[in-house]
């Protein structure tokens, strides 16, 4: 799968504390657009900063599902089986299939803690390839 390079190794995670003036990861839902954090190496994020999608933005969710496991599965087998699933329904969204897009996906999981908490949603994201800022939702672009 392609990933960005800051992305490559990078876990988006959920935790259950907001910072002020953005958008708690709690909030998010399809259709939402947001911006990367300054720091892309940071591991796990609280909040992000929504935009409205006619505005230039990184990133956009187009899926979101919650996982069913009975215990929480793991850092990366949860990343895996969130990737898989983000793939699978990035088509019905974009209106082209993942590989001929010049977008890519990432999947927002859930933490160890926040799934202490009760949290068992996954937000899957899309962002352009070459890195561009996106204006516009990508629902139906062919991008």
């Amino acid at each position: 799968m392609r990933h960005r390079l800051a992305f490559s190794v990078l876990v988006l995670a959920l935790v259950a504390t907001a910072c002020s003036g953005d958008t708690s990861v709690f909030e998010l839902g399809v259709g939402d657009c947001f911006n990367d954090q300054e720091d892309l190496t940071q591991a796990e994020v609280s909040s992000v900063e929504t935009v409205d999608c006619s505005e230039p933005h990184d990133n956009e969710i187009y899926y979101e599902y919650s996982m069913t496991d009975a215990v929480f599965p793991g850092n990366d087998p949860a990343l895996q089986a969130a990737s898989l699933r983000c793939l699978d329904q990035f088509d019905a969204f974009v209106g082209i299939d993942y590989l001929d897009s010049a977008l890519d996906l990432f999947p927002i999981t859930p933490t160890t803690e926040s799934w202490a908490e009760g949290d068992r949603v996954v937000y899957c994201a899309l962002y352009a390839l070459d890195l561009s800022r996106l204006t516009g939702s990508m629902r139906g672009s062919g991008r």
